[in-house]
């Protein structure tokens, strides 16, 4: 059973099979979008939820799941099985590199599946004064400001809101984040005097983050891997020229 997560045959297939499920679905999304128009809207698996009664047509993105936890545990098992048989403390950079680099896709992965279970994401749309109540937050706009910059002819937004209570300023590109909560202008209307405000709790971007710092760390030594490698190799000829 372990020889099976440990091949490499096993890898690429399931690694392909997941591309071709990714490509039919890019495909097949375009036609459905009175579907899959809000996918993006809250975490994957609260949508998944909502839309049980379309089976039928979601049934690909289920086994989407299972080829991307079947790919995060073998990763697994082969990072660990390559630490404890080939790691000395001699070839130490050249062995954990490349396994470095799968912990880096296991974080991410890892991140994804958080904010899936535990995220969420709502637009609330509010007028001037307009007090809400939403996951627990209490939120009033106090003032909408609208203006241009020199040089732009699109006019920007700024939206001052109360947050239990605590004011903070929203701008397009600049959030507030309060306990962990991301706060977001999304658009505002100048003639209406309202605002949509996203509200976005993603739990699993910390661990996206250190997956990408990890993946930098693991690329850094399978790049000085192959430079130590190469000069080696010069050497070698050039002691043999010799």
């Amino acid at each position: 059973m372990l020889r099976f997560f440990l091949s490499i045959k096993t890898y690429l297939w399931v690694t392909g099979i997941s591309i071709g499920v990714f490509v039919a679905g890019s495909l097949y999304i375009p036609r459905n979008l009175a579907l899959f128009s809000g996918i993006n809207d809250m975490p994957l698996l609260k949508w998944l939820l909502m839309n049980n009664s379309s089976l039928d047509r979601l049934f690909w993105i289920y086994i989407l799941i299972g080829l991307m936890a079947f790919l995060w545990i073998s990763s697994l098992i082969c990072s660990l099985d390559a630490i404890i048989k080939k790691a000395t403390w001699k070839g130490i950079v050249r062995v954990l590199s490349p396994q470095i680099l799968h912990l880096a896709i296991i974080f991410v992965l890892l991140g994804h599946g958080v904010s899936a279970v535990a995220g969420y994401k709502q637009d609330v749309p509010m007028k001037i004064k307009d007090s809400r109540e939403v996951k627990g937050f209490s939120m009033r706009i106090t003032d909408l400001e609208f203006f241009k910059n020199p040089g732009e002819n699109s006019t920007r937004w700024r939206v001052h809101i109360e947050i239990n209570n605590e004011p903070h300023l929203l701008e397009l590109g600049s959030p507030a984040f309060y306990n962990g909560v991301g706060f977001f202008a999304k658009s505002a209307q100048e003639k209406k005097q309202k605002a949509i405000i996203g509200v976005i709790y993603d739990p699993g971007v910390l661990w996206e983050i250190i997956g990408a710092l990890t993946f930098v760390i693991g690329a850094a030594g399978v790049f000085l891997t192959k430079v130590n490698e190469n000069s080696y190799l010069e050497v070698r000829k050039g002691e043999l020229h010799g």
